[in-house]
């Protein structure tokens, strides 16, 4: 009988593609890129910030090549439509890349993106802490209504356990309400 060939498995689970698979996907990149060449060079010029960015952003996640590449391609995309709606060969794509208003923009939109990514958990921060603080402040204006209505029992802390009246000596295994041993 013959021995059947067991099929090579992933660290992931999954069965590693077949050449045939990897060289038709290939194909059909290489395809696409002769095909929409103007194109693929305004993206290639235009993406290099974002380029850039997945090159230095070495934390897990990449966020700041993510907020760079969100804002770059919304940089590069107004430049693509002039091309499409334009002539869409070689000489309107050179003629975009040499742009200079052109470079403006990818680089503005990319800073822009690098400023967001800098900016945005400082102000979140802020934000989170104000709201905190406001949060504890108006708790404490409750407590202190529940305390002029009710007393000061409400608040869980009674006269005798106000702290500094000697509550920390308590044992581990003594109860406030329980009084100490004497010394014998």
């Amino acid at each position: 009988m013959a021995k059947k060939k067991a099929k090579t498995v992933s660290s992931r689970g999954r069965t590693p593609p077949n050449k045939t698979m990897v060289l038709f996907v290939i194909s059909g990149i290489l395809a696409f890129i002769v095909a929409a060449m103007p194109s693929v060079v305004v993206l290639c010029v235009g993406m290099v910030p974002t380029l850039v960015a997945f090159i230095i952003d070495l934390t897990p996640g990449r966020y700041a090549a993510r907020c760079v590449a969100g804002l770059n391609i919304a940089g590069v995309v107004p430049f693509l439509d002039r091309l499409w709606s334009s002539a869409n060969d070689m000489t309107a794509a050179l003629g975009i890349v040499t742009d200079v208003y052109a470079w403006l923009a990818f680089y503005a939109a990319s800073g822009i993106g690098w400023l967001l990514f800098m900016g945005l958990p400082g102000l979140v921060a802020s934000y989170k802490t104000f709201s905190a603080r406001r949060k504890v402040n108006s708790l404490r204006d409750r407590l202190d209504e529940l305390r002029r209505e009710w007393g000061s029992e409400v608040t869980g802390n009674s006269a005798d356990d106000v702290v500094g009246d000697g509550a920390d000596k308590i044992g581990a295994g003594q109860q406030k309400d329980q009084p100490e041993a004497a010394p014998a």
